[in-house]
């Protein structure tokens, strides 16, 4: 089973001299698998300086899987499904392990916040990524 998520660039004016990145998030894990879709829209011209990029980028399934284990188990506890509470025990997960604060970040840095929607994507608990996002780069 495949979850698709769309986002989409909208630049009004022509783009000159810039680069505009776009592309693909994909998680997977077992027989099921999420797929955010960013797709790129210029209302003007381009000029030859331009820069356009599209490419994948791939979530390490084990990532997302040691996220979603740890939202299931906040899940599980009508005080710990609550974002106020989720995110501070989330936080304090991340800060208490090192390895997983990095692999985070990389993540984030690769695929913007569209990757960390992707990780923290769960249908009970509910995570703000862009606090999710501001205490990654806090550090």
């Amino acid at each position: 089973m495949t979850n698709t998520n769309r986002a989409s660039i909208k630049i009004g004016g022509g783009v000159n001299g810039s680069k505009v990145e776009g592309g693909k998030i994909r998680t997977e894990k077992s027989t099921s698998s999420t797929e955010n879709n960013v797709d790129i829209i210029i209302d003007k011209d381009v000029t030859n300086s331009a820069e356009i990029i599209g490419g994948e980028i791939h979530v390490s399934s084990d990532l997302k899987a040691e996220i979603q284990e740890l939202l299931n188990e906040l899940a599980k506890n009508p005080i710990t499904r609550k974002e106020a509470v989720a995110i501070e025990v989330i936080k304090e997960h991340i800060n208490d392990n090192p390895s997983l604060k990095q692999r985070l970040l990389s993540a984030l840095k690769a695929g913007g916040t569209e990757a960390l929607k992707a990780i923290f994507n769960h249908p009970v608990v509910s995570v703000s990524v862009e606090t999710v996002k501001g205490f990654l780069e806090a550090s």
